[in-house]
C-alpha cells in the first residue's frame, strides 16, 4: 500500500511535500475545495486536530486512511483492525493518542472478542505499558491455598456465570471460549488483579504514536499549504 503525500494551496503554485510515512511518490493537487476542506480542523467535544487525521468534514483525502475519526454526541470514537475505541486526548507535538477500548468502558463483560493490535507501519507503542489477557469461558480449578488472581464471571453465549480470569501478556484462550489482550498501564501493583480497580484502569485507556513525519508537514504549513493523502 503506498501513499503519495500532496499540499494544496490556494495559488496555482503549489508546494508539494513528500511525508515518510510509506515509500511515496509525491503529485500536486490544486483544489480550492478540498484546500479549504484539509484546512478545517476535526472539532468534537474537548478534542480538536487536523493532520494525519480525517472525518467529520475533513475528507478522506486529509489524512491517513487508519486514522478516521467519528464525532457521536460531542465524543470522539475511531475504529483500528476492527475494535472500537474512545479517543480521549490527541497529543500532536509528540505524535501520541490516548484511547480506551468501547467495550471495556462498562467493564469486563460481554467483550468484543478481537485482541488490541496495531498495524507497525501506522503506529508505534508507547513505553510504560504492558499487555494483559482477559480469558473467557473456562473450567477454573484453583490449586488448594493457591488462589488465582483475577477471577471474575460474565454471560456468554446466553449462559450466565461463564468463569473467566486475568492473565499477564498476551495469550490465547488455550482450552476456554475466547480471551483478549489490551494494554494497560505497567505497574508493579497487586490491585491490577483486583477486577473493580482493573476495570476503572481500563476507562483511562492507553497511549499509541502515529507514524508520520510531522516536520514535513510542518513546513508545508508554514509555506501556507496545507497536508493531505493522495491514496494511488
Amino acid at each position: 500500500m503506498n501513499y503519495s503525500v500532496f499540499s494544496l494551496s490556494p495559488s496555482p503554485s503549489v508546494f508539494v511535500i513528500l511525508l515518510l510515512l510509506f515509500v511515496q511518490v509525491p503529485s500536486s493537487v490544486s483544489n480550492s475545495s478540498l484546500f479549504t476542506d484539509c484546512s478545517n480542523q476535526f472539532v468534537c467535544g474537548d478534542i480538536s486536530t487536523g493532520f494525519p487525521f480525517w472525518g467529520s468534514g475533513r475528507p478522506s483525502a486529509c489524512g491517513i486512511p487508519e486514522l478516521e475519526l467519528k464525532c457521536e454526541n460531542n465524543i470522539t470514537r475511531m475504529n483500528i483492525d476492527q475494535v472500537a475505541y474512545r479517543v480521549l486526548e490527541i497529543k500532536p507535538e509528540i505524535e501520541s493518542l490516548r484511547i480506551a477500548r468501547e467495550d471495556y468502558l462498562a467493564g469486563l463483560c460481554p467483550p468484543q472478542f478481537a485482541n488490541s493490535t496495531f498495524n507497525p507501519k501506522v503506529f508505534d507503542p508507547v513505553i510504560g505499558y504492558t499487555n494483559l489477557t482477559f480469558i473467557y469461558g473456562c473450567v477454573v480449578t484453583p490449586i488448594v491455598g493457591i488462589p488465582l488472581p483475577g477471577l471474575f464471571t460474565c454471560k456468554i453465549n446466553d449462559t450466565d456465570g461463564q468463569n473467566g480470569y486475568i492473565q499477564g501478556g498476551a495469550a490465547g484462550p488455550g482450552d476456554c471460549y475466547g480471551s483478549v489482550f489490551v494494554p494497560v498501564p505497567f505497574t508493579n501493583s497487586p490491585l491490577i488483579w483486583n477486577v473493580t480497580d482493573l476495570e476503572e484502569l481500563l476507562k483511562t485507556g492507553f497511549e499509541v504514536r502515529w507514524k508520520v513525519d510531522s516536520a514535513a508537514c510542518e513546513e508545508c504549513n508554514r509555506s501556507s499549504g496545507v497536508c493531505g493523502i493522495n491514496n494511488v
